[in-house]
C-alpha cells in the first residue's frame, strides 16, 4: 500500500472533472491491491486476482452496511448504476460519479485512491489501436418526417457555421430547434472533413457530465487522473469537426466547458440547442421563431397549416383538404402560435377529429402525442413543464402571474400589476430569466408577450397555485387606472399617444373588465365604460363599447349614483354612433335622473338630450338642451371645456339649419378656437364640417376644400373611420360641383365600405344634405357613364383611407 499512500483526496478540477493531489504513481492501475481491510467500513477489498473495480466497490459498500439501492439514493444514481458496476458490466465510470460514489461511502483517502486505482486501463495494444483507427463519425438520426417551413433558418444557420465556430440555436420548447440543428447538420457536414457528432444532453442531470458525454462521444481515451476535458481535446485537436450538442438548456452551468473546449480545438465548431443562451464569448445566437401562420400572398396554406396539414394527413389521408377547412386549419395554427411541437400533437387526433372538431378540441389534444418523442415532449404540458422546471422560484412566480395578461404587456404595466399582487422580488431579473429561457417574447417595441401555448399554461399554473383571484383583482385595478390616465387625453394634444397605448391594451381592458363581472365587481367595468366610450367611439368600437357598458348596466342597482350615470353615458353614447337614437336617448335620460348635481355628468347627458332633439329635427328643443350644457360645463371648470365647445358647434349646426349661416359660423368659430387651444382634434374636425357646409353654401369652394383637407387629416390621425366617411362624402358633393366628376363615384365608394365595415353610418350630429350627395352621383353617373361609374364605384370601395383622403387635397 506504498503507492497507495502517496494519494491523497481527490478534488474537483475547474473543468468539472477530477484530478488528484500530489504525485502520481506509474503503479496506479497495475499494482495489485493488498489483502485485508481499509478503512473504518472494514471491507475486504480482496487480493490481487480479485480486484476489479467490482469487486472493490462491493467491498465498500457492504463494509458500510449499505444496499445497493441506498447507495444509489446517496450518490444521486440509479440501483440499476449501482449493479452494472459491481458486476462489470460497466467498468469505466465518469470521474464524477466515482466522486459521487466515494462522497455517499464516506471513503478515506486511501479508500478513495484504491477505488480510483480499480478503474481498469485501456491497455497499450487498445490504446495503439485507438490511436491508429480513424476516428469514427456517429450518423446523424434521419427523422421519420419531413422538415417544414424551416429553409430559410437551415440556409442562415449554416451560413452562420462558416463564419462563427460557436452558435446557439435558442428558442421556446418545442418550436423546433433539434430538428433543425439535425437539417443544418446534415446540410454541412461535408464541409468538415472529420465529420459531424451528435451529443444528446436532456439525459443528463448534471453539468459535469456534459464534457464528459462529450469524450465518449469521441470515443477520447479516459484517464480519471485528469481532467476529462483534456481528455476530449486530446482526440479533437488537429480534427476539423463539427459538434452538435443538444439540449443544453437545464446544464447551462457548463458554458464554461464548452467554451473552453472551443478554444481549446481551433478546427472544432459547435452546434448547440438551448432553450436559454450559453452566455459566454463567441456566441452567435440564433432565435429560432414558431412557424409563420398567415397565408402566402398567393393564398397558399402558411409554413405552419403545411405542417399540421403534412402531419394529419399521414394519420388520416385527405384530412383538412377540402377549402371549406381552411378557416379551421389557419385557426388552429393561430391558436397554437406555429409551435411545430403543438401542431405535430394537435395533428395525431386527425385520425378522429376533422379539422372544425380538433380547433373545439385543442386542449384535449396537447394532452398526448407520440410515444416516439421524448417524455418531455409526448404532451405541451411536459414540455413547458420541463421549462418551468429550470427556473428559480421568482421566475416561476412572475410566469404565473404572466398568465394574467391577454394580448401581452410592457414591463412598466407588469411591474405595476406584480405589485399590486404582492411580488416581493425583482420583476426585472425575473423577466430577463424567463426572456432568456425563450418563455417570454421580448418584441422590439418593448412589448413582452408569451406565445399562446404558453400563456394558457400560465393561467393553469395561476389557477393550480390559488393565486388567480388575486391576480385578477391586481390586473383589474391596474388596468382601469391605465384607462382613467388617458381618458381626458383624448380631449387635447395626448389624442394620439393614448389612443396608440390604449391600441396595446383592449384585450387586457376587456380581460379585466369580464373578469371582474364574473366576480361580482361591477364597479370596475362601470367605471372603465365612462374612461373608455371616447376611445370605443374615435375607434369606430361602437357595438363593442355598447355591450361593455350594458353588461355592467345590467347590475347597475350595487352601484354608486355618480358611477351609475357615467356608465350611462357611455352605453348612450355608442348607442348614439350606432344610430340608436332611442336607446340614446334612454341611456342620456337615466344619466341625467343618477347626475345629483354633478355639473360634469349634466352638461354630458343634456347635450345628449340635445343630439336626440337635433337628430328628430326639433330645432328649438335641440338649442335649449345646448345652452344649458354649455353653462353646466361652464360650472364644472376646464376639465369639461371639452362639452362646452361641442355645445357651441353644434348650436352653430342649429344656426346652419336654420339657414343662419353668420351665426352658424360665430357658435363654431367659438368652438374651433378652443379645440384649437387645446389641441383638440375631434372637436376641430367636427367644426371643419360645419365650417365646409357653409363655405359650400356661400359657394367658396377653395375654402370649403381646405376645411375638408384638414378635417381628413385629423380624422386620419385619430384613426376615426366613420368620420372620415362624412368627410369623403362632402368631397364627392364639392368635386361635383367643381366639375370634377370622375372623382365624386371613387368618394363615395371609400365612403360606402367605410360604413359597411362599421356597421352604421355613425354621427348623427352631422346632418348632410343627402339631396345634394344623391345630385352629385346622379351628375357623375350622367357624365362618365353607367358602366364607368359603377367601375369607379368599385376602385374608390377597394382605395385605403389614405388614399380616399388624399383626393380631398385638389
Amino acid at each position: 500500500m506504498q503507492d497507495l499512500q502517496q494519494l491523497s483526496l481527490v478534488r474537483s478540477h475547474p473543468c468539472g472533472s477530477r484530478t488528484l493531489h500530489g504525485a502520481r504513481p506509474r503503479s496506479l492501475h497495475s499494482r495489485p491491491l493488498g489483502t485485508g481491510r481499509l478503512g473504518s467500513h472494514g471491507g475486504d477489498v480482496g487480493t490481487q486476482g480479485d480486484s476489479t473495480l467490482g469487486t472493490v466497490l462491493r467491498a465498500l459498500r457492504e463494509g458500510a452496511g449499505l444496499s445497493q439501492e441506498e447507495l444509489a439514493e446517496r450518490a444521486g444514481l440509479s440501483p440499476h448504476a449501482i449493479s452494472a458496476l459491481e458486476r462489470g458490466t460497466r467498468t469505466r465510470p465518469y470521474p464524477h460519479t466515482l466522486r459521487s460514489l466515494a462522497t455517499a461511502l464516506d471513503l478515506t483517502d486511501e479508500q478513495r485512491a484504491a477505488l480510483v486505482a480499480a478503474v481498469p486501463p485501456r491497455s497499450s495494444r487498445q490504446a495503439a489501436a485507438a490511436a491508429a483507427a480513424p476516428v469514427r463519425p456517429r450518423d446523424l438520426p434521419v427523422p421519420a418526417t419531413p422538415l417544414v417551413g424551416r429553409d430559410d433558418d437551415v440556409s442562415r444557420v449554416a451560413d452562420l457555421l462558416g463564419s462563427g465556430r460557436l452558435v446557439t440555436l435558442s428558442g421556446p420548447g418545442g418550436v423546433g430547434k433539434t430538428r433543425l440543428a439535425l437539417a443544418v447538420a446534415a446540410r454541412v457536414r461535408d464541409r468538415f472533413a472529420d465529420g459531424v457528432t451528435l451529443v444528446e444532453l436532456a439525459p443528463l442531470l448534471e453539468a459535469p457530465q456534459v464534457v464528459a458525454a462529450v469524450a465518449d462521444a469521441v470515443d477520447a481515451v479516459r484517464d480519471p487522473a485528469r481532467p476529462v476535458l483534456d481528455d476530449a481535446v486530446d482526440v479533437l485537436r488537429g480534427q476539423h469537426r463539427l459538434l452538435v450538442l443538444d439540449n443544453l438548456e437545464h446544464l447551462l452551468d457548463a458554458a464554461p466547458d464548452v467554451a473552453a473546449l472551443v478554444e481549446a480545438v481551433p478546427d472544432l465548431t459547435v452546434l448547440t440547442t438551448s432553450r436559454a443562451p450559453l452566455r459566454v464569448r463567441g456566441e452567435t445566437e440564433y432565435g429560432v421563431e414558431p412557424l409563420e401562420v398567415d397565408e402566402a400572398p398567393d393564398g397558399s396554406p402558411s409554413p405552419a397549416a403545411r405542417l399540421l396539414l403534412d402531419r394529419a394527413q399521414r394519420v388520416s389521408p385527405g384530412w383538412g383538404a377540402d377549402s371549406a377547412d381552411a378557416p379551421a386549419v389557419n385557426a388552429t395554427c393561430e391558436q397554437l402560435a406555429g409551435l411545430p411541437l403543438a401542431l405535430e400533437l394537435a395533428a395525431a387526433r386527425a385520425r378522429l377529429l376533422d379539422p372544425a372538431a380538433l380547433l373545439d378540441r385543442l386542449d384535449s389534444a396537447l394532452r398526448s402525442g407520440p410515444r416516439d418523442l421524448p417524455p418531455r415532449q409526448r404532451t405541451m404540458r411536459a414540455t413547458l413543464d420541463w421549462s418551468n422546471g429550470l427556473l428559480d422560484a421568482p421566475a416561476q412566480s412572475l410566469l404565473r402571474l404572466l398568465g394574467v395578461f391577454v394580448g401581452g404587456t410592457t414591463l412598466a404595466d407588469l411591474e405595476a400589476v406584480a405589485g399590486r399582487a404582492g411580488a416581493t422580488y425583482d420583476v426585472v431579473a425575473a423577466l430577463e430569466s424567463l426572456v432568456e429561457h425563450s418563455l417570454v417574447v421580448a418584441e422590439p417595441s418593448g412589448r413582452l408577450r408569451l406565445l399562446e401555448p404558453v400563456a394558457q399554461y400560465a393561467r393553469d399554473l395561476l389557477h393550480e397555485s390559488g393565486e388567480w383571484d388575486g391576480a385578477i383583482r391586481a390586473h383589474a385595478a391596474h388596468y382601469l387606472a391605465v384607462a382613467e390616465l388617458n381618458s381626458s387625453s383624448y380631449r387635447n394634444g395626448g389624442q394620439v399617444a393614448a389612443l396608440n397605448r390604449i391600441d396595446l391594451e383592449t384585450a387586457n381592458l376587456d380581460a379585466a373588465a369580464e373578469r371582474s363581472l364574473a366576480v361580482g365587481d361591477v364597479e370596475t367595468p362601470a367605471r372603465m365604460a365612462w374612461e373608455l366610450w371616447l376611445y370605443w367611439w374615435l375607434r369606430g368600437r361602437h357595438d363593442h363599447g355598447r355591450r361593455f357598458a350594458e353588461a355592467a348596466l345590467q347590475r347597475s342597482h350595487v352601484l354608486a349614483d355618480d358611477v351609475h350615470a357615467r356608465a350611462a353615458l357611455g352605453a348612450a353614447t355608442m348607442a348614439f354612433a350606432m344610430d340608436d337614437v332611442a336607446g340614446a336617448a334612454r341611456w342620456w335620460r337615466l344619466s341625467y335622473e343618477h347626475a345629483g348635481d354633478v355639473d360634469e355628468i349634466l352638461s354630458n347627458s343634456i347635450a345628449g338630450e340635445g343630439l336626440v332633439a337635433l337628430v328628430e329635427g326639433d330645432l328649438d328643443l335641440a338649442r335649449d338642451r345646448f345652452h344649458r350644457a354649455m353653462r353646466h360645463a361652464a360650472a364644472a371648470g376646464p376639465e369639461v371645456e371639452w362639452t362646452w365647445a361641442l355645445s357651441h358647434i353644434w348650436l352653430g349646426t342649429v344656426a346652419l339649419l336654420e339657414g343662419d349661416a353668420d351665426e352658424a359660423v360665430r357658435f363654431v368659430d367659438e368652438g374651433l378656437a378652443s379645440a384649437r387651444r387645446r389641441d383638440d382634434r375631434l372637436t376641430s374636425y367636427i367644426a371643419l364640417y360645419n365650417l365646409f357646409q357653409v363655405e359650400l353654401g356661400r359657394g367658396d369652394h377653395d375654402a370649403a376644400r381646405r376645411h375638408l383637407e384638414e378635417g381628413a387629416r385629423l380624422s386620419l390621425e385619430t384613426g376615426d373611420q366613420a368620420n372620415l366617411a362624412y368627410l369623403l362624402d362632402a368631397g364627392a358633393v364639392l368635386a361635383a360641383a367643381s366639375g370634377q366628376h370622375a372623382r365624386v363615384p371613387l368618394l363615395l365608394g371609400a365612403a360606402q365600405a367605410i360604413r359597411e365595415a362599421a356597421g352604421s353610418r355613425g354621427y348623427g350630429y352631422y346632418r348632410p344634405d343627402p339631396g345634394a350627395i344623391e345630385a352629385a352621383a346622379d351628375e357623375a353617373r350622367s357624365h362618365l357613364g353607367a358602366d364607368r361609374y359603377d367601375d369607379a364605384l368599385d376602385t374608390g370601395r377597394g382605395l385605403p383611407a389614405t388614399d380616399a383622403a388624399a383626393m380631398l387635397r385638389t
